[in-house]
């Protein structure tokens, strides 16, 4: 699989210094460019940047207050601040603010390039470090510490454009009657098939599917709705009947089936409601907080096995 492409962000009020700095840094990869800081936070949202090469002098929200603005939103994007303020004095400020490095203009080209490509490649490095560990060594998938960062993720672009979050909590039925029967060996076997089979039927771009821990696995979709979300459940279920693992201590079934809850909603700040009517997507649920999404999931999950297992169940709201 090839590496994504390396993303810059040029943020300068002043656009010959944009072009400038562009012609010294144009080798590493995609460039944008943003006037101010308030255009960079909004870019920075649409699309992370791998490295940020901020000016400090700027209008409105000049560069040290937009350097701890990023910091706070991506601590582990790295900011260089490009700038023609040259006194000790700003560069501390700049290193306070959260930034990797100063560089004062007018550009030294060379300099530059070696201070940008030594950010990057720690940047790589420590996003492989934390790639690792953020997966389940035994099914590939992603763990609970990669669940809970993508699901704050998604929260506050959810919070930001009003689009659902669904969640999909799932347990393999009667699993601890396979491990005693066939094996661990096999129970491993079964949960990496599983996984596998997880990861085919949530595959869209910003799906995320992790292994909540033991034999539950647990399927974050993003800008989906509770409806939606319970197709890509029935669907996961059917799939993984199809695979046909045979499990002769089930209660269930003569194969290996999941039961599978499902909650979804917008997230939404609890001193804010928008109520049905004023609903931008109509009359979904509100999620006051990320907890509420797992616990609207485990509990239709709960449902779920209460009704027979190797089912779907739907979190509804009281009186719903």
């Amino acid at each position: 699989m090839n590496a994504p492409p390396i993303k810059l962000l040029i943020v300068d009020d002043d656009p010959l210094a944009i072009q400038s700095l562009y012609n010294v840094v144009d080798e590493f990869g995609a460039i944008r460019f943003a006037t101010s800081g308030h255009a960079a936070l909004l870019l920075m949202a649409e699309d992370e940047a791998d490295l940020v090469l901020l000016d400090a002098k700027m209008p409105d929200l000049d560069g040290f207050a937009t350097c701890r603005l990023l910091k706070n939103e991506y601590p582990e994007t790295p900011v260089i601040f490009v700038t023609a303020a040259s006194d000790p004095a700003s560069e501390v400020q700049a290193l306070e603010a959260g930034a990797v490095d100063f560089i004062s203009k007018p550009l030294n080209p060379p300099v530059v390039k070696a201070r940008v490509r030594t950010q990057l490649q720690l940047k790589e490095n420590s996003d492989r470090l934390r790639q690792l560990s953020k997966l389940d060594p035994l099914t590939g998938l992603a763990n609970r510490r990669a669940l809970d960062e993508q699901l704050e993720k998604e929260w506050r672009r959810g919070m930001r454009d009003r689009t659902p979050l669904a969640m999909l909590m799932l347990d393999i039925d009667h699993f601890k009657t396979f491990n005693d029967h066939y094996g661990h060996m096999e129970g491993d076997r079964a949960l990496k098939l599983v996984a596998d089979t997880l990861k085919a039927c949530a595959s869209r771009v910003g799906d995320l599917v992790a292994r909540f821990g033991g034999e539950e696995f647990s399927v974050l979709l993003w800008n989906c709705d509770q409806s939606q979300a319970l197709t890509v459940a029935e669907k996961i279920r059917q799939a993984v009947a199809n695979l046909e693992i045979p499990h002769a201590k089930s209660a269930v079934a003569s194969h290996v089936t999941v039961s599978v809850g499902v909650a979804g909603g917008v997230p939404t700040h609890p001193s804010i409601s928008f109520g049905s009517g004023a609903h931008p997507h109509g009359a979904l649920p509100e999620l006051p907080s990320q907890r509420a999404l797992f616990d609207r999931a485990d509990a239709a999950l709960y449902l779920a096995k209460q009704a027979g297992r190797n089912r779907v169940m739907v979190h509804a709201e009281p009186g719903g």
